[in-house]
């Protein structure tokens, strides 16, 4: 890899890593210099844009991550109620492993940004609305009404980011692990 593709995605990864654990505010140029290993110059090189630019191409890295990794989870069982735990229990491991600092890629910045720069709040949308979709078409596959679908998969994405963001509160992976067992119950059959 050329180096200068090594040293853009070391400062959207460096980036995209301090959005997450402490969002766009409180995450400074300096900050992700120095975390990076990355001259002044590189950055701005890369990113003439600066950090506006760079942080929709960190959002934009974390969020494809971890629609992957809410994919795999996803496609790992026919039945949507295991595969919902199946998600739940990856989101807890990363938040265990990473000593409850990162949680959803998208939430810290969106509770602090959404409504103030337009840029990041359009990025933060379109990725929050690619994991409704991708919800909604695996309740495709339950004998759930069409018109009822888009509302559940809406539902479901909100009960797995208030569960995040309740574990990491608590340090405590339980409230996802109690949301996946309750729309594992709420969740219709899969059908045959």
């Amino acid at each position: 890899m050329k180096k200068g593709i090594e040293t853009r995605e070391r400062l959207i990864a460096t980036t995209g890593r301090l959005l997450q654990s402490q969002g766009y505010a409180a995450t400074g140029i300096n900050e992700i210099l120095d975390a990076s290993g990355t001259p002044r110059g590189s950055f701005y090189f890369h990113f003439p844009g600066g950090k506006e630019e760079l942080a929709r191409a960190a959002l934009e890295a974390s969020a494809t991550e971890r629609r992957a990794i809410i994919e795999r989870a996803a496609n790992s069982s026919k039945d949507l109620g295991k595969a919902l735990s199946a998600v739940c229990e990856a989101l807890a491991q990363i938040l265990v492993e990473s000593d409850f600092q990162l949680g959803c890629p998208l939430a810290t910045t969106a509770l602090e940004t959404a409504a103030q720069v337009d840029a990041i709040q359009s990025v933060i949308a379109e990725h929050y609305y690619s994991w409704i979709k991708l919800i909604e078409g695996r309740i495709q596959q339950t004998e759930m009404p069409p018109a009822e679908r888009a509302a559940l998969a809406t539902l479901v994405l909100s009960a797995v980011e208030g569960a995040l963001l309740l574990s990491r509160s608590f340090r405590d992976p339980k409230p996802l692990k109690q949301v996946a067992a309750s729309l594992a119950k709420a969740i219709p059959k899969t059908r045959d």
